[in-house]
């Protein structure tokens, strides 16, 4: 795989498939101990909804600033350096309500208490998938 699109999606599926090792190490993990995972629940879900958000507002966010006007012309490598930077960032944020599932597995949750944070990741990182349209926003 060659072209602008290579390590973009090379860093995407690195960070998609590290949360699916997240879930082996889980399911290989046995957890000693008394389980204390309900204490967490609801800060782990609140930081989980704000990270997603996080993960869906900031590659607009840095867009937005791309797209301001400026005074000299940007570098043709430039917009390849700039989406990668946001999605690194978008999965960077995705990756870590992943790891608030991991942590409530290994304080002893259920999986259907820790699964929804694993959904919600990948549809973020789903979305966030490298394509042409994407590259070409940052390049305007």
């Amino acid at each position: 795989m060659t072209g602008p699109l290579a390590v973009p999606r090379i860093l995407w599926a690195a960070l998609f498939i590290s949360t699916l090792l997240y879930l082996v190490v889980l399911a290989l993990t046995e957890m000693p101990g008394e389980p204390g995972w309900q204490v967490l629940l609801l800060p782990l879900g609140f930081a989980g909804l704000t990270t997603a958000g996080a993960s869906l507002v900031l590659p607009q966010l840095l867009l937005r600033k791309r797209s301001a006007p400026r005074a000299k012309a940007q570098p043709p490598g430039d917009a390849d350096s700039a989406y990668q930077v946001a999605l690194i960032a978008a999965m960077a944020l995705a990756e870590a309500v992943a790891i608030y599932g991991l942590i409530l597995g290994f304080r002893g949750a259920p999986t259907m208490v820790v699964l929804p944070f694993f959904v919600v990741t990948w549809l973020l990182m789903l979305i966030r998938f490298p394509t042409q349209e994407k590259l070409d926003e940052f390049s305007k």
